[in-house]
């Protein structure tokens, strides 16, 4: 190999070398400038949810008003306009309480599917402030563990209510997992629960004879009052 070539061999292999190195410098700087934190587009978040009941028709399950439930909710950003932006998604809330009514022992669970439509503000990017109303589908289901009843069976009543709740809050974010950079966020927003009365009237399962089965009137129970829920939340 002359002495031409070998300095031609090596030019190139110099360019090759050096287009690689501004490659991967390119590449670190673009990943550098893009920002860890992005305006949450999907989000799921779950978290716990405390709600107190006024209603006198909730008193033979609770002794402090309070039911707890688990809460989930996913939504996706539609629309997006500088620091505004409008989200949508679905909600699931399911939880109970017990106590004792007439001296046997009661219990009353409620599950609350909902749509979600959230309005948001993100003056910064680790936080936005958000607005949510949520129209739903309340299913309640009640139990009063009567021994004396016949067949010696529990005393139960089901019921549907239609349900709106409209709440406020805040989303802090405390970190970025993956190489996704997946945001984690912390929110927590509190608001006012409605639902429609419903009388709740709980008779044994006795099947066939079920006409024969007598009733235990409790009146009516609105599942509703003020809220506040924490949760997690996980954005892309």
């Amino acid at each position: 190999m002359t002495l031409g070539a070998r300095a031609v061999g090596w030019g190139l292999l110099a360019l090759v070398l050096t287009s690689a190195s501004s490659g991967r410098a390119q590449t670190a700087l673009e990943e550098a400038a893009r920002p860890l934190v992005r305006p949450p587009v999907w989000e799921v978040e779950a978290g716990l949810r405390t709600m107190f009941i006024k209603d006198a028709g909730y008193d033979p399950f609770s002794a402090d008003d309070a039911l707890a439930q688990f809460s989930l909710t996913a939504t996706r950003a539609l629309v997006r306009r500088g620091d505004l932006a409008l989200a949508a998604g679905v909600g699931l809330d399911l939880g109970g309480s017990s106590a004792t009514a007439r001296g046997a022992s009661s219990s009353l669970t409620l599950t609350r599917v909902s749509a979600v439509a959230e309005g948001r503000y993100q003056p910064l990017s680790r936080l936005y402030l958000f607005g949510r109303l949520a129209p739903g589908l309340l299913h309640g289901s009640a139990t009063v563990d009567d021994a004396s009843s016949p067949a010696a069976s529990g005393l139960t009543g089901n019921f549907d209510s239609f349900s709106l709740e409209a709440s406020g809050g805040g989303a802090l974010c405390f970190g970025d997992i993956g190489r996704p950079h997946l945001g984690a966020w912390l929110v927590a927003d509190g608001g006012y629960g409605w639902a429609a009365a419903k009388p709740l009237a709980l008779a044994p399962n006795l099947g066939s004879d079920q006409s024969k089965a007598g009733t235990l009137d409790l009146g009516t129970l609105a599942a509703r009052g003020a809220f506040f829920r924490i949760a997690v939340a996980l954005s892309y």
